[in-house]
């Protein structure tokens, strides 16, 4: 049998925060980070270089909330993809736009602004000489 450590002070303010907001533990977000590898489960950011962020739902349980069911639980994602990625998408479907539509125009528009030369190497030019008034 594995021994059981002590928990230290801010695990066991971790565990607090996420038993109260969050309705899990932090036994079980270690447990999730295992099978994550450690890392963002979208864009695999090591969680040894950036903060985790419990995902979560916002259609089943709203923001303003402030505590959630712990059943729309979904992953652990760095900040970047939890906030900008997930967010615009939840935001996009409340909404009503389908995300793989401005997916899609992406694309589209990446391959013929490539086939215009857009993304090409540009050609470094010297910044102008300032001039300097006279007062």
């Amino acid at each position: 049998m594995g021994e059981s450590r002590q928990l230290t002070k801010s695990e066991i303010a971790k565990d607090k925060r996420l038993r109260e907001i969050y309705n899990t533990t932090l036994e079980a977000q270690n447990e999730q980070r295992r099978i994550q590898k450690n890392a963002c489960a979208i864009c695999r950011r090591n969680f040894s270089q950036f903060q985790a962020y419990q995902d979560h739902d916002h259609k089943c349980c709203p923001r303003r909330q402030k505590r959630y069911c712990g059943k729309c639980n979904r992953s652990l994602l760095c900040f970047i993809c939890n906030k900008k990625a997930v967010g615009s998408f939840e935001y996009l479907i409340k909404l009503d736009i389908d995300p793989q539509k401005v997916v899609d125009y992406y694309k589209e528009w990446n391959v013929i602004v490539a086939a215009k030369g857009g993304y090409a190497p540009k050609e470094k030019t010297r910044p102008k000489a300032r001039r300097v008034r006279k007062k």
